[in-house]
């Protein structure tokens, strides 16, 4: 469960931090799923993309470090569009700033690179910005959107 969890449901937002551990992804999911109250079909593209940014935080930030934490908003906007909001922890001591990008071309026997492809694909839009703690990943999904729309 979230570290701090705080929310209002007149603007059907909510915050919740957790430690910065890969076994948490699993409780930011089910977290996540409570917050925006929506069917499985329609909350798979939201929770399969913030597991996937809770798990780049977790790898790419000072979030896996001890004492680390991943805090996530997701706000359910009018026609039921997710906002969702992953902030890390800054970088990891001695280390720079990892900064989220899509590579131009992954090749086809790398273990990794396809999370942010996927994030791009499943998303309407996806940015980050600097962040006081680190940095903000914000995803704007259309749940109601079908995998044959683009």
């Amino acid at each position: 469960m979230p570290v701090q969890k705080k929310g209002s449901r007149r603007c059907g937002e909510s915050t919740g931090y957790f430690d910065g551990r890969f076994d948490q992804v699993r409780r930011i999911r089910e977290w996540c799923q409570k917050a925006i109250r929506m069917d499985d079909k329609r909350a798979a593209p939201v929770l399969l993309i913030l597991s996937e940014l809770a798990t780049n935080a977790i790898q790419h930030s000072a979030s896996g470090d001890q004492y680390g934490r991943v805090r996530v908003t997701v706000e359910v906007m009018p026609g039921d569009f997710v906002l969702l909001r992953v902030i890390d922890d800054g970088p990891r001591a001695g280390r720079p700033v990892t900064r989220p990008y899509v590579p131009g071309r992954i090749d086809e026997l790398s273990i990794g690179g396809y999370g942010l492809a996927l994030v791009s694909a499943l998303s309407e839009k996806w940015w980050w910005t600097d962040h006081p703690q680190g940095v903000a990943v914000w995803v704007l999904i259309d749940p109601h959107r079908s995998a044959d729309d683009d």
